[in-house]
């Protein structure tokens, strides 16, 4: 079965014409390809993937400590 694409889904989903466990199944198989697709184009300009994203590392004094009262 082929993916429903994410407009045509979420226009099904809220005229409640498609069950929940449905629309889930279909919310998957766009996360699949669309991760299919990222590798593609990662492997096509040959950038290496990045798990953790472009976060950066919260500085020291900005780091809350637990054992410190608010």
């Amino acid at each position: 079965m082929a993916a429903m694409p994410p407009h045509d889904l979420l226009k099904a989903w809220k005229q409640d014409t498609m069950p929940v466990e449905m629309t889930l199944g279909h919310v998957v198989q766009n996360l699949v390809i669309l991760r299919e697709d990222i590798d593609r184009l990662l492997a096509h300009t040959r950038m290496p993937p990045n798990p953790k994203g472009n976060r950066k590392p919260s500085k020291p004094d900005e780091t809350p400590d637990p054992e410190q009262p608010s």
